[in-house]
């Protein structure tokens, strides 16, 4: 299971407040290391933050992403929230070719969609409620 940042570790203690309440107040996990995308059998709306630099737009998502998982999990217990710590940040967006910050969907730790950007509310719901509908994982 993913290591959860309490106390936050020494890169999410430099994050903005709002990002640290994800994984505080929240109980989000800290993924700290690739290998650790693969711990939690619940899909996960993995929020890429902007490590290292200062972006207006994270805290604007780290806002609503609590918002967003409960609502597109509408009780269930099959969807959560993560924070990325850099490495996997970078590795991600690397691989993905993201803008950041960023929210990207994983299911068994694999990406199967993200989006990019502080978006409005319909534009959250409609895209990434179409990604955890699809049960094919591709790529």
């Amino acid at each position: 299971m993913p290591e959860i940042a309490s106390p936050a570790p020494h890169a999410a203690a430099a994050l903005h407040p709002l990002v640290q309440r994800l994984m505080t107040a929240h109980g989000y996990a800290y993924i700290l290391a690739p290998d650790d995308l693969f711990g939690d059998p619940r899909d996960q709306l993995l929020f890429l933050p902007a490590h290292g630099k200062s972006h207006m737009e994270t805290p604007d998502i780290a806002v609503v992403l609590p918002e967003l998982v409960q609502a597109l999990d509408s009780g269930r217990g099959r969807l959560t929230g993560a924070v990325a710590g850099p490495a996997v940040e970078a590795a991600l967006r690397e691989a993905m070719a993201l803008a950041l910050p960023a929210i990207v969907v994983l299911r068994n730790g694999d990406p199967i969609g993200s989006i990019a950007r502080m978006r409005d509310w319909d534009e959250y719901l409609t895209r990434l409620g179409a990604v955890l509908a699809e049960t094919c994982v591709t790529h």
